[in-house]
């Protein structure tokens, strides 16, 4: 009797034993299960992508501005001589700094005024120095993986194509550049495969559109003269088929793209405020906005001496899908052009751009102080910040500010979040510098 009651007892407490083990072992699974619960959502709400846009970075203030300045002697609708090269790379540093900066795009016109000669000289190399080497490689220092994909302009390609060759190859071997050729595509290691940047050549494009020379009325409203035709530079034209096929590539590549994030970089922008290069724009809309629209999530541009931000709803390149009942989505447009130069934005001109083209909006255009101002001579240079996350993208103008007696001083960024399916009117702006 006692042998049957001992037996029974053990078999209780390992029952006992066996239900406690049962359930501190569901219990550490929930425990550990809830951990890595947590662990994700905090991963994937604090992924955040940032990255900077940099545009005409490549003028140093010649000795002639100086006397300019002296004089008083400044431009009004062109850019002066005042090189903010120096000022504006110690802006990014320090921004970067303090900010998610994973990798930057740069727009072209990297070296005024003619590009390089492409001979290896002293000279070319003490250029390449100064105007890539020392405002940019410190951005290594508190990122080593840090990497900047170019792209050229229409400065660039004033010289020889020798002298194009020369600074794509310098621009592929040179750290933190990574350019690989004159239009190809990355999707920078930093940004997790989320993101690909998109590289064209929009000099060797606009050798094959017309372009009219730009001309205004007192108004500010376009003045077309169909007998004042830009002629383009026989070396600049495409030599080979891969150049003639740069449209088609980019087709195929946004097409054929798994990132989440497309940006397309070029230097011509497609829309712009300064009222002197609108033509070229007008040339690039036909034959970039029915691609872009359909595969793009952002355009970004310089040549403009401004910083802006622009939607264009693509309603006019994407008819057929608007009869079909689809949703479209506006191109988010950003022009990131005065990192060393700065020019005025013609209010006028952009008024009459806004009533003619309906599907434009400007949330943001900011060049020289305007010269119905009081001061008509503040410099304004700055870069884009884009900052991503989840569906959202928040575009930001980082401005530096440089008044008639040479003080500089920073001012606070403009800011507006996109989202991913929206409408032109569902963007979230503040824009205390518009």
């Amino acid at each position: 009797m006692l042998s049957v009651r001992l037996s029974q007892l053990f078999q209780g407490l390992a029952l006992s034993a066996a239900l406690a083990a049962t359930s501190f072992g569901a219990m550490a699974q929930h425990a550990t299960e809830n951990v890595e619960a947590s662990e994700t959502a905090a991963t994937t709400e604090e992924k955040t992508i940032g990255f900077v846009a940099v545009g005409d970075t490549g003028a140093v203030t010649p000795w002639y501005s100086f006397i300019g300045s002296w004089w008083g002697v400044r431009g009004e609708y062109w850019a002066p001589g005042e090189s903010g090269l120096t000022e504006t790379a110690a802006l990014l540093r320090t921004y970067c700094q303090n900010n998610d900066c994973k990798f930057g795009v740069m727009l072209g016109d990297n070296i005024y005024p003619d590009g390089i000669d492409g001979e290896d000289t002293e000279d070319d190399n003490e250029r390449l120095n100064k105007i890539f080497t020392v405002p940019f490689k410190p951005l290594m220092d508190d990122n080593a993986d840090f990497r900047i994909y170019p792209t050229l302009g229409n400065h660039d390609w004033r010289g020889k194509r020798k002298g194009v060759s020369a600074q794509v190859n310098f621009l592929s071997t040179s750290k933190p550049f990574a350019m690989d050729g004159l239009f190809y595509s990355v999707k920078p290691e930093n940004a997790g495969g989320d993101v690909e940047v998109f590289v064209i050549d929009t000099q060797i494009l606009l050798t094959g559109l017309t372009v009219y020379k730009p001309e205004l009325n007192d108004d500010g409203s376009e003045n077309r003269d169909e007998s004042e035709q830009l002629t383009p530079k026989p070396h600049v034209k495409p030599q080979n088929d891969a150049e003639r096929n740069m449209l088609g590539w980019l087709t195929d590549a946004l097409k054929n793209s798994t990132a989440k994030w497309k940006f397309v970089i070029g230097h011509h922008p497609i829309w712009s405020s300064g009222g002197n290069k609108f033509e070229q724009s007008h040339a690039l809309r036909p034959v970039l906005l029915p691609i872009l629209c359909r595969y793009a999530d952002a355009y970004f541009a310089g040549h403009e001496h401004t910083l802006e931000v622009q939607e264009d709803s693509c309603e006019t390149v994407m008819k057929a899908e608007i009869a079909a009942g689809e949703k479209i989505t506006p191109l988010l447009h950003i022009v990131s052009g005065s990192f060393s130069k700065s020019r005025l934005v013609h209010a006028n001109f952009l008024a009459k751009q806004e009533a003619k083209y309906p599907q434009l909006t400007t949330h943001y255009a900011r060049g020289k102080t305007t010269a119905d101002e009081e001061d008509a001579y503040t410099q304004v240079w700055g870069f884009a910040h884009v900052s991503l996350k989840g569906d959202d993208a928040t575009v930001r103008m980082i401005t530096l500010y440089e008044d008639a007696e040479g003080e500089t001083s920073g001012e606070p960024a403009f800011e507006c979040t996109f989202s991913k399916g929206r409408s032109t009117d569902k963007t979230r702006c503040s824009a205390p510098n518009k």
